[in-house]
């Protein structure tokens, strides 16, 4: 399972990647995760620090693409602009996917700070947890208090940290992984086993189901865009027509979310 959440949240870092360069949100330097076991003893695991508001983090995601679907209603394929009531129907196809991958990026860092913080609560309670865990966890620590100072962030600057926060996150669990491990730690096997009982898997399986939902308006979309398009349009979108074909002739779920990966290649 830990494989499948890897190839899910690299599709969401080439989408926030794509996204960073489109809005010119600079993206922050990565926070030091490095902390002491001391400090992360002296937080008391930050057991106690508050949940957030997801839907209010949703909202100013959607403010960073909002867009006027009835602008320049056309086909042209000149370019990605990003000026509002200059976009193709193309570049609408692109911020429509991006505006959607913002919020599920904003739903994988909201619930996988759940998922740690519910682990450092539960190590909270162990009598005498080793050097090496404790490192682990202040890294866990350090991610969640990241995550907190994320939330009173513009919407500008939130997507360009959500790309970043995206890729910890993954590192910090895929380090847990013990099937891909030749010689897994009792640290190791003990955090994914917390991962897991905190709700990981839930947020792998969670995270699919909103993507496979999202894939079908996709498709709409898509069908819309490409049956409207002049045959010399067909022809530039040669590579488009043969990735839709790859991702609607691919039955498995994991492996379609690594084909979608693709498509933002086809606005490089």
């Amino acid at each position: 399972m830990l494989k499948m959440y890897t190839g899910v949240t690299m599709l969401l870092v080439g989408c926030l990647l794509v996204s960073s360069q489109l809005i010119n949100a600079a993206s922050p330097q990565a926070s030091d995760l490095n902390a002491s076991p001391e400090s992360f003893k002296a937080e008391q695991l930050i057991a106690e620090s508050a949940t957030s508001n997801t839907e209010d983090n949703n909202a100013n995601i959607n403010n960073v693409f909002t867009h006027d679907e009835n602008t320049n209603n056309n086909n042209n394929n000149s370019g990605n602009k990003v000026h509002i009531g200059e976009w193709s129907d193309r570049d609408k196809l692109l911020f429509y996917t991006l505006e959607e991958f913002a919020l599920l990026s904003n739903f994988t860092v909201e619930h996988g700070t759940e998922v740690l913080r519910n682990v450092l609560k539960d190590a909270a309670t162990l009598k005498e947890p080793t050097a090496a865990l404790l490192a682990h966890l202040a890294n866990f620590s350090a991610f969640v208090a990241r995550a907190d100072a994320v939330r009173k962030l513009s919407a500008d600057e939130k997507v360009g940290e959500l790309y970043d926060m995206v890729v910890l996150f993954t590192e910090l669990v895929e380090r847990h992984n013990t099937s891909a491990l030749e010689n897994a730690t009792t640290e190791s096997m003990y955090l994914e086993m917390s991962l897991k009982k905190n709700g990981l898997d839930k947020l792998q399986v969670d995270f699919l189901e909103r993507f496979l939902v999202f894939s079908a308006q996709f498709n709409a979309r898509m069908d819309s865009y490409l049956e409207n398009l002049t045959p010399e349009q067909r022809a530039y979108e040669r590579k488009m027509f043969e990735w839709y074909r790859a991702f609607n002739a691919e039955t498995d779920s994991e492996k379609k979310v690594e084909i979608f990966a693709k498509f933002f290649e086809l606005y490089a």
